[in-house]
């Protein structure tokens, strides 16, 4: 839509650019990088429909930066720098380098602005400051102020303005690699180096671009980051679970998956991707969300550079619905979801929405109904279970009002129909397979 030099037309499986300037011989996206890039699967897939309008295939489920790990972001940071020392060693150059350029194919980071390059005229890199607010800022509040890289985004749409990295950092600025980017008002290090130094533009090009992977690798993910999220550790400490019923477990959800064969799966409270995983070893694609930033980094981490699973921050009972121009530039959660899974997990969820978070176990059970799936596979908790207990000790609320059967009751009120269940833990924890009944039927 921000796209001065044409104009995006969504349809149901691809995505048409209208050129506002007929393209030529010339033209960035008729060169032998950009073929090259699309063969290696750094930038999506394209052809001409004619010398004004381009087509490439709509990707089933794109993500955002508010939604991204750590790991996913830098991944981005990366592939963009990475085209811009490529594109000038071809003599073109990024107009843009937005973190909204970037989505995600599963795990591997694609760029998706066609439009963005241009042929390189001069040695000032326009697209610096906006790399610095989208890619170097973000990734030092997150250092040296604890602020999630999601966060970042979402509290700015467009990157982190660079006063509050010099509030954070303080006096310290003045001693990093960073100081060029946060000493110029534009946050641009090409603007304050363009009158340095000799030799040819594409020459001093390869010097600032080898200046800004310098930086980014200032900030780059530790390869053995702290598990500091509250849920980092769920897999590995999950004490509440009998050895016996963690295998009783994982080998019903796997019979019920291996029987339904889903092709697409959501994975609601995924943590670091245990089920997610499993549905994919049996063929599916999956959309996994939790709200921990960290459980989500080990899942990307694991499935680095891969299709099948496509990673999401979000907290369920706060989604975003929408983000941009009128709210509508970038789809909310559940409208990029809705119609797109056939079937949803809820495994250890509900009990953290309907007493951690205070949500009714109707309003969970109509919100599912209406993400229009047909499959749903939930683990319910009953009164005498300890975590439920636990959560209701520390919000007052009595364990009573969350019996099984009231759980139950209110998904068969939503036109669910159980299909199978499984007893865990002495009967405190429940496995329920549903099936949406058809209207009518």
């Amino acid at each position: 839509m921000r796209d001065p030099s044409a104009t995006l037309h969504f349809e149901k499986e691809r995505v048409v650019r209208s050129l506002k300037v007929p393209s030529g011989s010339d033209q960035f996206l008729r060169s032998a990088l950009a073929k090259e890039w699309v063969s290696r699967g750094d930038l999506i897939p394209y052809e001409f429909i004619d010398t004004q309008r381009l087509s490439s295939p709509r990707y089933e489920f794109v993500s955002y930066p508010y939604e991204w790990s750590d790991r996913q972001h830098h991944e981005a940071a990366q592939l963009t720098l990475r085209m811009q020392r490529e594109a000038n060693e071809a003599g073109f150059d990024l107009k843009d380098a937005s973190a909204w350029n970037v989505i995600f194919d599963g795990t591997r980071p694609v760029f998706c602005d066609l439009t963005s390059l241009e042929p390189l005229r001069d040695r000032t890199w326009w697209a610096a400051g906006q790399f610095a607010r989208h890619f170097i800022f973000p990734r030092l509040l997150s250092r040296h102020a604890g602020l999630e890289i999601h966060h970042s985004f979402a509290c700015w749409r467009d990157g982190v303005p660079v006063g509050p990295v010099r509030q954070v950092l303080g006096w310290r600025r003045f001693l990093t690699r960073y100081m060029p980017m946060l000493a110029a008002e534009s946050s641009s290090p090409a603007a304050t180096q363009s009158s340095a130094g000799a030799g040819s533009l594409r020459e001093f090009r390869a010097g600032l671009n080898a200046w800004m992977a310098w930086a980014l690798r200032g900030v780059a993910p530790r390869e053995s980051e702290p598990r500091s999220g509250p849920w980092a550790d769920y897999v590995e400490q999950r004490d509440h679970y009998a050895p016996a019923d963690v295998e009783l477990k994982r080998e019903t959800v796997r019979n019920w998956l291996a029987r339904i064969r889903p092709a697409k799966v959501l994975d609601l409270g995924c943590n670091s991707g245990e089920f997610s995983e499993m549905a994919v070893e049996l063929g599916a694609r999956v959309v996994a969300v939790d709200g921990d930033a960290q459980a989500i980094d080990r899942l990307v981490r694991r499935w680095q550079h891969q299709s099948a699973i496509h990673p999401v921050i979000a907290t369920l009972d706060d989604l975003v619905a929408g983000r941009g121009w009128s709210g509508m530039e970038y789809e909310g959660l559940v409208g990029r979801l809705t119609g797109k899974t056939d079937l949803v997990l809820m495994l250890a969820l509900i009990h953290h929405l309907t007493i951690g978070a205070s949500v009714p176990i109707e309003h969970v059970a109509r919100w599912v109904t209406q993400l229009d799936t047909r499959w749903l596979i939930v683990e319910c908790l009953g009164p005498d279970d300890a975590q439920v207990q636990s959560l209701c000790s520390h919000r007052r609320r009595d364990p009573a009002e969350f019996a099984l059967q009231a759980q139950l009751d209110a998904f068969g009120g939503q036109g669910w129909r159980l299909e199978a269940q499984c007893d865990l833990i002495g009967g405190h924890r429940r496995l329920c397979l549903f099936e949406r009944i058809e209207a009518g039927s």
